[in-house]
């Protein structure tokens, strides 16, 4: 049992990390954008990088509520030029899509050892299917979709 709850508190752990991780790919991207629909563009991830922010906060009071201490793990260099607003979403799109993975993956490890996830899972599947719209919009409809 001891082994079970540090694997948990490890994948936990992991992923904080890729919130945080998430919340500065956010944070830069957001002055990386150029071009038609920017305003709104980096409005959408303005909002992103405060909910990834969130949701770390939340997984690193779990691994605190079982006794823990969290730890951050990111190995992360960003860098790259100017980029167009539907060029971002994809690449958004990309970093939900794992990001929901590792929830999707790690939630039925948890049965009958702790309460952790299912709002997170919502949360991040509607982020999913919110930039996935929004980039067929901005893909269809370039000038129109911001």
């Amino acid at each position: 049992m001891r082994g079970d709850r540090t694997d948990v508190v490890e994948d936990l752990n992991r992923l904080m990390a890729e919130e945080a991780e998430a919340c500065l790919r956010y944070f830069q991207m957001r002055f990386r954008l150029r071009g038609k629909g920017r305003v709104a563009a980096e409005k959408f991830f303005e909002d992103a990088l405060k909910e990834t922010l969130e949701h770390a906060d939340a997984i690193a009071k779990q691994i605190r509520s079982l006794g823990h201490i969290p730890t951050l793990n990111i190995h992360l260099s960003l860098s790259g030029g100017p980029m167009r607003p539907e060029e971002a979403l994809a690449e958004a799109l990309e970093v939900e899509q794992q990001a929901l993975e590792a929830y999707q993956e790690f939630l039925p490890r948890l049965t009958g050892q702790i309460f952790f996830g299912p709002h997170n899972i919502g949360v991040r599947q509607k982020q999913t299917e919110f930039v996935i719209l929004i980039t067929r919009r901005t893909i269809r409809e370039p000038a129109a979709a911001f």
